[in-house]
């Protein structure tokens, strides 16, 4: 079959010359050919539809004519003919042979003018479409193979036109096999001819180790080895050393290794479960180049006894590969942590695939409950693994599942931190969340390394923004501006940032920063880049931030020392084009829709929420760090009950207010409201009034004319709490006031004047808030006759 590709290139000189007589002779054939009029102006303008004989009707004519327009530069002209072809009804015989009448090259010209370029891709499309159902044919292939078993010339042409077949060759190959013993001539030149096909034969002959016939799947061996194709060994491997494998296929097995390899198998310089190893953590971590998400996966069919094609997606054909693998491991040495963890994920990620992330674990308990089995080991393991190579999903289901079954005390291993709290700082909003609402569920007694970390990585999601972050840090405004607005066209809410310190302030205060760039040359303010890159990759908040440094083309040269001295921190050259950094960086940003990014704020809030109740949690004395976030989200819709609920346990004037302001908010959900009053009135109990002035005038108001009656309750329960006791006896010893109180603040109701003996004298004029005595009286006093 032609491959080749042809273009018209213009060229100078004599050779042009020499290629526009050609091309003229042959738009002078093409015309004469369809019996079309060659008369007309000279060859300065090359002669149009309206000279042509007639007007051509046919798929054959209706091409020739395109052909002719296109290469003779009247595109437009060739738009109705164009028009007219494709809605022609013409079969995929017809379609290759005009491919082969007029070269593929006439089909792809049509993309080098505006005017038919529309036409291109659906033509060619259809095109490839074609040949791709008719090399597929199985009539067409069975008609190749009693070839097979001829003369010399016969098998050369008849595994020629096998070849253009590819994969699609190999189950009527595996059907001709089965019909000669396995020591016949017959099969031998079969299996000698088969070794001659094309590498993209490779994925059905795997499928064929697996035949229950050893002598046929000691064939495929064979022709796997003369393929010459390395992607095969991992295949090879288990039944060359499994003791259950057959005589036979054991030992084609073995010598197909040596044959790709050219070393003997007993002398591989990794052991059949290291090779085994290898294979199916690099398909864990996508290593393995697959054309698309959309893949034809080739499987034994046992019941056909041959293999069959089946459509499949990236993540099934890697999880099956992987997962089969894994588990040959674990079959010749069972005790392989490697393979265990390796065969958890592919089972873990494939589950959540199926169901969605947001359905599991409840629509696949089955698989949840074999995750929940592996232990904290295996799962501590694949929980780093996937940080490490940016499984966001699997890593995120890992740290939820590793929450059920971890140690409560969170120890680190080999200086490492526990992989829980090392996800609390690792890219990606849905491991956070998980790996802080797992740390929280353990509820651990003892403080642990990062144990600081649970609530600000909690709060952080209150503030749900829309898109994920970047940070840009460039000494150069201009510059960075560009860098900015290019992530910007990639999906990212990107801020840049002129100095190391201001970069950093904004790479820590949000759980959506998933990526940091920095300049290589930044100056401005006291950091420079070794500060910056130091900093960055020290802090637990950000040290697993994918972080690049950008710069001129030879970066690397100028600066071999900082990918060494800094683990993790990559070169990337200078651009403000979109494209070019998305094929830098290697892609664009997770993208989570606002339902689910308002879902997590909810989580975090409930969390948040769970730590207050628990007056001895070892996270609640760290609710105070969090007060301005949590102040500030009551007002954000969905999450303000468990956030009221947790300001409630929250000492400090910032909460009280909040909570103060959402209660007399008449157009806030009467259930916050509520809720509000009664979390108010808890927090006076516990901390003292720290109320602003102005809010117990509103809050005095509010009770008098609220008309609900269980607001109306919760409104006196907070005037109950103020008027328990004077302010200055209630103020902690190191709460903070604000800037609307001085060092000793000063009761701004009306004024009470106090008796001699401690009794209380009504006030000049009616006040809000009555004060009691600090000290009670010696004796009681009798009412007034």
């Amino acid at each position: 079959m032609r491959q080749d590709i042809v273009r018209s290139i213009g060229r100078s000189g004599k050779a042009g010359s020499s290629r526009g007589r050609r091309a003229r002779v042959l738009a002078a054939g093409v015309i004469a050919a369809l019996g079309w009029s060659a008369a007309g102006p000279a060859w300065a303008q090359a002669p149009g539809p309206e000279l042509f004989a007639k007007q051509p009707k046919t798929p054959e004519e209706l091409w020739g004519a395109i052909d002719y327009l296109s290469r003779t530069g009247q595109g437009r002209q060739a738009v109705p003919y164009l028009e007219t072809f494709s809605k022609a009804p013409i079969d995929d015989a017809a379609l290759l042979k005009l491919r082969d009448q007029f070269g593929p090259g006439s089909f792809l010209r049509l993309d080098d003018d505006p005017a038919t370029k529309p036409y291109a891709k659906p033509l060619t499309d259809k095109l490839v479409a074609a040949a791709r159902r008719l090399t597929a044919d199985p009539e067409r292939i069975k008609s190749y193979l009693p070839a097979l078993l001829l003369s010399k010339e016969e098998q050369d042409y008849a595994v020629a036109r096998l070849r253009e077949s590819g994969p699609f060759a190999v189950p009527a190959i595996v059907g001709e096999l089965r019909k000669y013993g396995p020591t016949t001539p017959e099969r031998e030149r079969l299996t000698y001819n088969s070794g001659r096909l094309d590498t993209s034969s490779v994925p059905a002959w795997i499928a064929v180790l697996d035949a229950r016939d050893p002598a046929l799947a000691a064939d495929a061996a064979a022709i796997l080895g003369d393929l010459g194709d390395p992607r095969a060994v991992p295949f090879l491997t288990f039944p060359a050393a499994s003791a259950d494998s057959a005589a036979p296929l054991k030992a084609a097995a073995a010598l197909a290794v040596e044959k790709l390899t050219g070393t003997p198998f007993d002398a591989q310089p990794r052991s059949p479960v290291q090779t085994l190893d290898d294979a199916a953590e690099a398909l864990a971590r996508h290593q393995y180049e697959l054309p698309s998400e959309q893949v034809l996966l080739w499987q034994w069919d046992d019941a056909k006894g041959v293999p069959a094609p089946y459509l499949a997606r990236k993540v099934d054909v890697e999880g099956i590969f992987g997962g089969k693998l894994a588990g040959q491991a674990l079959l010749l040495e069972p005790k392989n942590r490697r393979a265990q963890v390796v065969r958890l994920g592919f089972l873990l990620e494939r589950a959540v695939d199926k169901v969605g992330y947001a359905n599991f674990p409840a629509k696949d308990q089955e698989t949840y409950a074999e995750v929940l089995a592996a232990g904290p080991e295996v799962l501590g393991d694949l929980l780093r693994g996937a940080i490490a190579t940016r499984r966001g999903n699997l890593a995120a289901a890992t740290a939820e599942a590793l929450g059920k079954v971890a140690d409560p005390s969170l120890p680190s291993r080999q200086g490492h931190p526990h992989p829980l709290v090392e996800a609390l700082s690792s890219p990606g909003r849905r491991l956070q969340l998980a790996a802080a609402k797992a740390i929280v569920d353990i509820d651990p007694t003892q403080p642990f390394p990062g144990s600081s970390r649970v609530v600000p990585t909690l709060a952080r999601f209150l503030l749900n923004q829309e898109r994920p972050r970047a940070v840009v840090i460039d000494g150069n405004p201009s510059r960075g501006a560009q860098v900015a607005g290019a992530l910007r066209g990639l999906g990212y809410e990107a801020d840049a940032e002129t100095t190391g310190e201001r970069g950093f302030r904004a790479a820590t205060e949000s759980a959506d920063v998933e990526l940091i760039l920095t300049a290589h040359d930044n100056a401005a303010g006291s950091w420079d880049l070794l500060d910056v890159l130091s900093i960055l990759r020290s802090d637990a908040r950000t040290s697993n931030l994918p972080l690049f440094v950008y710069g001129p083309q030879d970066l690397e040269v100028r600066r071999p020392n900082l990918p060494v001295e800094y683990p993790g921190v990559k070169f990337i050259v200078y651009s403000n084009v979109p494209a070019d950094l998305e094929r830098q960086l290697g892609g664009r940003p997770s993208r989570l829709s606002a339902e689910e990014r308002t879902s997590q704020a909810k989580q975090a809030a409930e969390t948040l929420a769970r730590i207050s109740a628990r007056p001895r949690s070892l996270f609640a004395p760290d609710l105070d760090s969090a007060r301005e976030t949590l102040s500030g989200a009551i007002g954000l819709h969905g999450v303000e009950l468990p956030v009221a609920e947790t300001l409630a346990d929250v000492p400090s004037p910032a909460a009280q207010r909040a909570l103060a302001d959402a209660l007399l908010d008449a157009s806030r959900d009467p259930a916050l409201r509520r809720s509000g009053a009664r979390q108010l009135a808890r927090s006076i109990q516990r901390f003292g009034p720290m109320v602003a002035a102005d809010q117990e005038v509103k809050l005095d108001a509010a009770y008098k004319s609220e008309e609900d009656a269980e607001l109306h309750t919760g409104l006196g329960m907070v005037l109950g709490a103020l008027r328990r006791s004077t302010r200055d006896a209630q103020t902690p010893a190191n709460a903070n006031f604000g800037p609307d109180r001085g060092p000793t603040p000063v009761p701004v109701s009306a004024p009470v004047i106090l008796a001699p003996a401690g009794t209380i004298v009504a006030p000049a004029a009616p006040a809000p808030v009555v004060v009691e005595p600090v000290a009670p009286p010696a004796t009681e006093v009798p009412p007034p006759g």
